[in-house]
Order: C-alpha cells, then sequence, then structure tokens
C-alpha cells in the first residue's frame, strides 16, 4: 500500500481552555472572581466582595516599579494602578487559583511534498509549527514566515525546470502550544517509513526574535 504523507492530517487534542470562575488571593486574602464574555481582567466588577477594598491598599502597597497607563491592557480591575515591576514587595504572596475545562478539538497539520528527480524515497523536512500563546509576533509567526518564503522560492525554481535530487517535505504544525501535539501525532503515525526514508529536519520555530535590541539565532 502507498504510504501519502502530503495531505492535511487530522488529530484530536485536548486543550485546555480558560473558564469563568477563578479564585484570586492578595495579601493573603482569597476572592471568588469571574470574567465574562472573555474578558481576562481579573475580577469582573460584579463579583467582587465587600472587603476588596482592603485588598486593593494591600496589593497596591506592594506592587512596585513603573505604573500602567489606564488605558492600557495590562490595567485590571482592582481600582489601583497596576505595575510592570521589577519584582514585588518584599514578604507579599500572591495565589492564583485557575480552573480549566478540557475540550477535544480537531487539529491539522499541513503537508507540501516536492517529489526528488534522483531519490525520491529520501525525505529532507522543514517544519514550524503556526499556533501561538498569545498574538506570535515572533512564536510562530517568524518561522512561519521564513517557510512561507522558502516554499515560495522553491517554487519559482520549479516553474524554472529544477528539481531536488530527493524528495523536501514542508510542514506546518498545528497545536505545537502546549506539548508539541501536531508533530508527535503526524511522527507517530508516519514513524515506520519516517525512519527509513527521513535524513534531515530543519526546525524553523523562532529564527529571529529580540526586543529593542535585534537578536538572531540559527533553526
Amino acid at each position: 500500500m502507498a504510504a501519502r504523507l502530503g495531505s492535511p492530517a487530522r488529530h484530536s487534542a485536548s486543550h485546555g481552555r480558560r473558564s469563568a470562575d477563578s479564585e484570586l488571593s492578595v495579601g493573603g486574602e482569597r476572592v471568588q472572581t469571574a470574567a465574562g464574555g472573555g474578558d481576562e481582567r481579573l475580577p469582573a466588577e460584579d463579583t467582587r466582595r465587600s472587603h476588596i477594598g482592603d485588598q486593593r491598599e494591600s496589593a497596591s502597597q506592594d506592587l512596585k516599579g513603573i505604573s500602567v497607563s489606564n488605558d492600557s491592557n495590562w490595567q485590571g480591575e482592582l481600582g489601583f494602578a497596576y505595575r510592570l515591576g521589577p519584582g514585588y514587595g518584599d514578604g507579599a504572596e500572591v495565589l492564583l487559583e485557575v480552573n480549566n475545562v478540557l475540550e477535544t478539538r480537531t487539529i491539522y497539520n499541513v503537508i507540501g511534498t516536492i517529489v526528488g528527480s534522483t531519490e525520491p524515497d529520501r525525505y529532507v523536512l522543514l517544519g514550524n509549527h503556526r499556533d501561538a500563546w498569545v498574538f506570535g509576533g515572533a512564536d510562530p509567526s517568524g518561522g512561519t514566515a521564513c517557510l512561507v518564503e522558502v516554499v515560495r522560492g522553491f517554487a519559482y525554481m520549479l516553474e524554472r525546470g529544477w528539481r531536488p535530487r530527493r524528495t523536501i517535505k514542508f510542514c506546518s504544525w498545528d497545536a505545537e502550544e502546549y506539548g508539541l501535539v501536531g508533530s508527535t501525532e503526524w511522527g507517530e503515525h508516519y514513524g515506520k517509513i519516517l525512519g527509513n526514508r527521513a535524513i534531515a529536519y530543519l526546525n524553523l520555530d523562532i529564527p529571529v526574535i529580540g526586543t529593542h535590541n535585534l537578536g538572531l539565532k540559527t533553526a
């Protein structure tokens, strides 16, 4: 039976989704909180207890560093100025309890293939995941941009008659955060074929990253 590794692979995976209810402790006291409608600021206005004022005062004194602006996404709903740090006050303790709901979701790996001219049964793989913890500017979009540009370059050469000696596979993994689920499922599914035919895998995850200073590293 011929093995095909070029079509999108579908897998089921459990992902944690943040529930509405959580518990926040500031200055040693616990407060039941809720966030409605996907709002990630804690706690929501309508679930504060009467003694939240004491906790506001405690947290306001304990937090250190530069204050965020009132219109910033970092500013929460506890009624005092949130700060960027560094650090927290000496001896202060914060306990945050979060309850997650696990759901089964379908994930998709997208695999593109250029069949080799001389050794089609030898695979060189380039890959990167495309899911992110948050906005994904560097991780994974930096690597995804590199992967797409490499694909574009090879397509340009194919149009002009070039073909690689060995088969090249371009892999866009789903569900890498958290647990490397997409690539693991694909690798396990095609484990015997890859063990016999794969000769190299080039990982393009976070090839370029930095803050105000540009930082570079190899894949």
